[in-house]
């Protein structure tokens, strides 16, 4: 996967971008990184060290778009649709904008079909005939199945299995050590709580846990994510 000269990462989290750091020391990253954080940003709420060069800017003293691509600083569904509709409008930018980045120790197959902004951590898996969208994120020790349909901005929390011919929603996020049942379909912006186990279809708008996991409130579309993860 070919790297840019240069990587925007978007907003601030700083247990988020220590592992971005230490994927693209991994992947001997040689360009240039500049954090470009929204004006009401903390910053630096937790410490991180790198040693690779990096800079950082306010968003409003930027005039124009920054050259090389753009990352998201975050895991969270809610956070990420709002930093690439908030830059959207600022500079124009379009989705094929976005870097891709996949820590060296995961496997992604070659049949995968991905769209930019997929962050991959370490020892994970995707398997052959998956679709990835937008602004996917995917932690650590996760198993992606054959055939799976991963929507745009969803997350994939440490640990979670997914096996074959599994769906889930745009911005939906999987908690951690969750397993999802082959052919289970996940809808739209619906939480699944860490450590569930999947085995039947969930709605778009809820969030869910147990195992089996069951509905347990609904939510509405424009909620902020849980803290339950």
């Amino acid at each position: 996967m070919q790297m840019p000269d240069a990587i925007n990462i978007l907003g601030y989290s700083g247990s988020h971008i220590s592992l971005i750091f230490e994927t693209l020391t991994r992947l001997e990253f040689p360009g240039k990184v500049c954090i470009v954080m929204h004006d009401d940003t903390r910053y630096f709420d937790v410490p991180f060290e790198t040693g690779l060069p990096y800079s950082v800017i306010k968003q409003s003293d930027l005039n124009s778009i920054p050259a090389g691509a753009f990352f998201f600083c975050s895991n969270n569904p809610a956070n990420k649709t709002f930093l690439f509709s908030f830059f959207a409008r600022k500079w124009k930018m379009k989705e094929s904008a976005f870097a891709s980045i996949v820590h060296p120790s995961s496997v992604i197959a070659s049949t995968v079909k991905h769209k930019q902004g997929l962050y991959v951590e370490p020892l994970s898996v995707i398997s052959a005939y998956a679709s990835v969208g937008f602004g996917v994120s995917i932690n650590r020790h996760c198993s992606v199945g054959h055939h799976n349909v991963l929507h745009d901005y969803c997350s994939i929390y440490p640990g979670s299995h997914l096996a074959g011919d599994v769906e889930v929603g745009r911005a939906a996020t999987i908690g951690p050590g969750t397993t999802v049942f082959s052919g289970v379909a996940i809808g739209e912006n619906t939480i699944v709580g860490g450590g569930s186990v999947v085995t039947k279809d969930l709605p778009a708008n809820v969030l869910a846990f147990g195992s089996p996991c069951r509905v347990q409130k609904q939510l509405t579309p424009d909620r902020e994510q849980s803290t339950i993860l």
